[in-house]
């Protein structure tokens, strides 16, 4: 595109009614979801229709920051700078709005996603045990993933996934993402009670839902 190579990834769905495109903006390429009755000229033709508005989309995505020395990234919304340590022993740590990454400088990008992983993972397993126990019921096995349509989901037994990157996201938004999981082990549907169950345990949603649909893709272009 524009003398650029922008990957395209083909996905058929048997529950799709129509061709949907989207930009992920993990990856700077597109997902392409086709019926499984429509055939491939017929996706790409679909594709090449849309060519401007692809290429708005593909120039307003936000700048991409990867994990290196000396960069900024937010932790529960505030800002760190990115420090190498290869002397010390402690793997990575927080210290007055550094993130201090130890051990061989090639190693940093994963050892700090690794560390970020995990400190999602026991974050928000701590918050929805303390939001279900508002609500009376049980969550089930808590699990992190990266990924890019949803911020969370909630399985029929009462387990959570959530996108790791909500450890980038403001306290608020953290919190909210949460509240909505644990509510749907309640309320399946986003009827009227969810969303009275998703008061309950949080008063951030509407400003929640504002700030991930103003900033959420930010989040996709760190790391």
């Amino acid at each position: 595109m524009d003398g650029r190579a922008v990957p395209v990834l083909l996905k058929r769905n048997r529950q799709a009614r129509r061709i949907i495109l989207r930009v992920d903006p993990k990856t700077d390429g597109v997902a392409l979801t086709v019926p499984w009755y429509a055939s491939e000229a017929e996706a790409l033709g679909f594709l090449e229709s849309q060519h401007a508005w692809l290429q708005r989309r593909l120039e307003k995505l936000p700048e991409r920051i990867p994990f290196e020395h000396g960069r900024t990234i937010p932790i529960l919304g505030e800002d760190h700078v990115i420090e190498h340590r290869p002397e010390a022993r402690r793997g990575v740590w927080l210290e007055d709005g550094i993130v201090c990454v130890s051990g061989d400088i090639e190693h940093l990008p994963r050892r700090l996603l690794d560390w970020l992983k995990k400190e999602a993972k026991a974050r928000l397993a701590d918050l929805a045990q303390e939001k279900a126990a508002e609500l009376g019921v049980r969550v089930g096995r808590v699990t992190v993933r990266d990924t890019t349509s949803r911020w969370g989901s909630c399985a029929h037994d009462g387990s959570l996934n959530f996108s790791w990157r909500m450890i980038l996201a403001p306290r608020f938004v953290f919190e909210f993402i949460v509240a909505h999981e644990v509510a749907h082990i309640v309320e399946r549907n986003h009827g009227p009670n969810f969303h009275k169950l998703v008061q309950q345990l949080t008063p951030h949603e509407e400003q929640a839902e504002a700030w991930l649909n103003a900033y959420g893709q930010r989040l996709h272009r760190i790391g």
